[in-house]
Formats: C-alpha cells, sequence, structure tokens
C-alpha cells in the first residue's frame, strides 16, 4: 500500500513538476516583459478566479469524493460523476454571467477603474478551468495517474505556446497573458468533458444532485475562509502599497512553488490513497509514515531553495524583482505546512468530522488577517509571509490536535522538529555571514549528507529499508549474472 501511495506521488509528482513548470518557465518571460504592478495585476485576477471556483465548486469536489469510493454506490458512479459535471457547468455560466454584470464595479475596487476588459476576460477562462479540474479531479479518483499527466502536460503545453505568441511576440501584456490560459483551459475543458461522456455517460439525476449538494454546501464557508487565509494579504498590500509590491510577492510565491512540488504531489494523491486504505488493518500505521516522510523530504527541499533563492531569483527574473529573496523562505514553509495540513486531517475526514474545518479555517484566517493588520504596514511583503506562514501552521496545529481526538495516529515529531531547528539555524549562518554560492554549495551538501546518514542508520532496521535494499541486491545479482 505505500509503495502504490510513492509511485502514485511520484507520477503526480511528475505532473505537478510539469504544472509548477510552466510558471517558472513562464517567469523569465513574464518579468522580462511585464512590470511588478503588471504581475500584480494578474495575481489579484487570479485571486478573484479562486474566490469564485470556491463558489463554483461549493464543496462538490469533496461530495464527489465522499460518494465515488463508498462501496454502496459503485453501481451509481455514472450517474453520480455526470450529475457532479452538469453543475459544474451550470455554476460556472451562472457565476460568469454575475463577473462581467459586475466588471465595471470590480474594476473600481481592485484597479481604480482601468480593468474592466480584464475581468470580463478572466470570466471566461474562469469557466473554462472549473471544467478542467473537474477532469482532473475524475482522474485522480479514478487512480489514472498516467492519463492525469498526459492531460495536464498538454494544457501546460499549449499555455506556454499561447503565452508566447500573445505576451512575447505580439506584446499583447497582461491581456495577452489572459488569453494564453483562456485557450489553454478551454481546449483541455472541451476535451474533459468528452472523456466524462465517453466514459460515464451524460445523465442528470436529481437524487445525486441533490446528494452531491447537501454534501457538499456546508463547506463553502471553510472555502471562504480558506480563500481569506490564502489571498486577503494580496488586498492588505494593494491597499497599503499599490500593485508593486503584490508582483514582487508573487514571484518569491512562483519560487517557492518550485518546493511545492512535492507537497503538491503528496496531497494530490493522499485524498484517494487515505479513503481507499481506510479499511486496511495497518492503515494508522501508514498514515503515520506517510506524516514523517512527507516533512523529512520536504524541510531538507525547503532549505535548498531558501538558501539559493537569491540565485533562483537572478537567473529567473529581472532586478526590479530581487526584493522577493525576503519572503520565498517564508512562503517555502507556508507551502509545506498547507500540505501537512491535509494529511494531518486524516482522522477529521474518516470519522466525517468536516464541521471542525469550518471553525479551524475560520480561525487560520483570523490569524492571517490580524498578523497582516499588524506586520504589513511596516514590513510588507515580508509581513504579510510572515503572516500567511503564521496561520497556515496554526490551521495544521488545530487540525492535528482535532483529528487526533477523534482517530489517533501514533505520530513521530522528534526527528522532524530537529530538522527545522537546524535548517533554520545553518539558513541563518548562510544569510548573516553573506555566503557566497560555493559556500553555500558545500554547506548544502554537508547538511544534506549528514541527514541522509541520520536516517540511514535511524531506520536501516525497517521492514521498509530492509525490502529495499533487497531488491537493490536481486538487482545487482542480476547484472552480474548477465555479465558472466
Amino acid at each position: 500500500m505505500l509503495k502504490k501511495l510513492i509511485r502514485e506521488s511520484f507520477i503526480y509528482g511528475l505532473s505537478g513538476y510539469i504544472s509548477k513548470f510552466i510558471g517558472v518557465f513562464l517567469l523569465p518571460l513574464y518579468t522580462s516583459v511585464l512590470t511588478p504592478s503588471d504581475y500584480g495585476i494578474l495575481d489579484l485576477l487570479n485571486s478573484v478566479s479562486v474566490f469564485t471556483s470556491f463558489i463554483i465548486i461549493s464543496g462538490t469536489d469533496a461530495s464527489l469524493g465522499y460518494y465515488y469510493f463508498r462501496r454502496e454506490f459503485q453501481a451509481e458512479k455514472n450517474l453520480l460523476v455526470s450529475s457532479g459535471l452538469i453543475i459544474r457547468i451550470s455554476f460556472a455560466v451562472t457565476v460568469a454571467l454575475i463577473l462581467m454584470i459586475l466588471a465595471p464595479s470590480l474594476s473600481d475596487l481592485l484597479f481604480h477603474g482601468n480593468g474592466e476588459h480584464f475581468i470580463r476576460l478572466y470570466a471566461v477562462y474562469i469557466v473554462f478551468n472549473s471544467i478542467y479540474f473537474f477532469t482532473t479531479e475524475l482522474l485522480r479518483f479514478s487512480m489514472k495517474p498516467w492519463i492525469y499527466t498526459v492531460f495536464s502536460s498538454g494544457n501546460v503545453l499549449v499555455n506556454i505556446l499561447s503565452a508566447i505568441l500573445f505576451v512575447l511576440i505580439l506584446e499583447y501584456g497582461v491581456t495577452g497573458a489572459i488569453y494564453a490560459s483562456i485557450i489553454s483551459y478551454g481546449l483541455f475543458a472541451i476535451a474533459g468533458v468528452v472523456y466524462v461522456i465517453k466514459n460515464f455517460k451524460l445523465k442528470f439525476s436529481l437524487k445525486w444532485a441533490k446528494n452531491i449538494l447537501f454534501y457538499g454546501f456546508p463547506l463553502i464557508g471553510t472555502a471562504v475562509a480558506s480563500w481569506v487565509l490564502n489571498y486577503s494579504d494580496r488586498y492588505f498590500l494593494n491597499y497599503l502599497s499599490g500593485l508593486n509590491q503584490i508582483g514582487i510577492y508573487s514571484v518569491g510565491l512562483k519560487v517557492a512553488a518550485i518546493m511545492g512540488m512535492l507537497a503538491g504531489a503528496f496531497q494530490m494523491a493522499w485524498g484517494p490513497f487515505a479513503a481507499d486504505i481506510q479499511y486496511e488493518p495497518n492503515a494508522r500505521r501508514i498514515y503515520a509514515k506517510v506524516f514523517q516522510i512527507y516533512f523529512i523530504l520536504n524541510i531538507l527541499l525547503v532549505f535548498n531553495v531558501s538558501i539559493f533563492a537569491g540565485e533562483i531569483l537572478r537567473v529567473l527574473t529581472q532586478p526590479a524583482y530581487y526584493s522577493a529573496v525576503f519572503v520565498i523562505p517564508l512562503l517555502c514553509f507556508s507551502a509545506v505546512f498547507t500540505g501537512a495540513y491535509f494529511i494531518a486531517a486524516a482522522g477529521i475526514g474518516l470519522t466525517k468530522k468536516l464541521q471542525h474545518t469550518i471553525w479551524i479555517t475560520v480561525v487560520a484566517a483570523a490569524v492571517n488577517i490580524l498578523m497582516n493588520t499588524l506586520l504589513t504596514p511596516s514590513l510588507l511583503s515580508v509581513g504579510s509571509a510572515i503572516a500567511i506562514l503564521s496561520a497556515n501552521f496554526v490551521m495544521f496545529l488545530l487540525t492535528l490536535l482535532t483529528s487526533q481526538k477523534y482517530y489517533k495516529i501514533e505520530y513521530k515529531y522528534g526527528f522532524i522538529i530537529i530538522l527545522i531547528l537546524i535548517s533554520t539555524l545553518l539558513f541563518w549562518v548562510s544569510t548573516t555571514y553573506n555566503f557566497n554560492l560555493v559556500h553555500k554549495i558545500m554547506l548544502a551538501s554537508i547538511y544534506l549528507a549528514s541527514s541522509g546518514v541520520y536516517i540511514y542508520k535511524s531506520y536501516k532496521e525497517s521492514a521498509e529499508f530492509k525490502k529495499v535494499f533487497e531488491l537493490i541486491r536481486k538487482f545487482r545479482n542480476k547484472e552480474k549474472k548477465s555479465e558472466e
């Protein structure tokens, strides 16, 4: 079972890498053509897209995930999926029409009256985006990671080619970036609808529509609180310093997303995996191992992205964006706790205590607003980064404590805490003493080697390690026999 999670995490990670690649690949292109203010416009539009997506989805993704794996509903799976798609399309078109009507007011609020056409274009993108992600959710539930990877890779490729055309060659600026998203998500939204019709038919069931919405609607409050948690910082920055700081902050998020690949891979594979093995007798032990593996790998990755953040920015961006170096380590750790939240929530999900996610997310959102109020006026983007890190840590911690109350899992925290402390100390040393690239490489190499040795000595007697080395020995023996 654990091997299955690792395999699918790798495949989703490959897909996640490809998806993150679009942000990294387009970063040099966009930062060479767009100003930080232009980049800030794109980020604010994205925040609107995320908010409307929560309204469009209305918790139906969680509904589909719950009913899709219930053994007693397998005979009605086609009706479940097709009804879910029809609900998603209906909600998306309705929200898009409302956005188009409210475009002048939203433009005044966000862009001081200069972005009405951006909002209307983004309304079209939101429809396609919602349908596209319904398909990718379905592929994850169906546990078809390779099809998922092909699907998402095609979307990324079309997006990149369209962006090169409209932003770099035709120089359409922000409008060109939106065109690229409309084309790529539009094509694959259509492909997604075709996939659903072919594999699940297209029939609407009022019974299943009620089931989906009844299960999902209570989660809307959590979704809105989640949006406040993750996107309210942009509005603090916009109010206090304008679009320029949002652009710099957004670039920091893009670089931090490099390490978010691993967290995202675990997160995408984790939901279906956790639901699938809930009936296994050793499920709790597997959950505990996943928790520890996740943190160890991500902490080591955060350290490396953080220590080389300056070099990464110099390669990928222009001087106007170099100040993002101060927010990258904070945003990296924030991404780790975001992913860890989904793992820690296993007990809440399995015992159907989802009502707790509402107050937990609301508390975390309140922490974010409070910290932004206190820190952003003086620290600007750094203050926003500290705020989101604090909020995501609080959300993870409260989720872990609540989940343990209903579904006790024997997690091991000692080595995780030690790794965090050592990583923070070494990063502080390299920053304080202004290490050059060679010194950073030496420090990172020593740290990774030392961690690897410690992990090996600590876990070499475990069944998993023994199995890995047994496979290596068998592989070597086969090589020797083939040579003879």
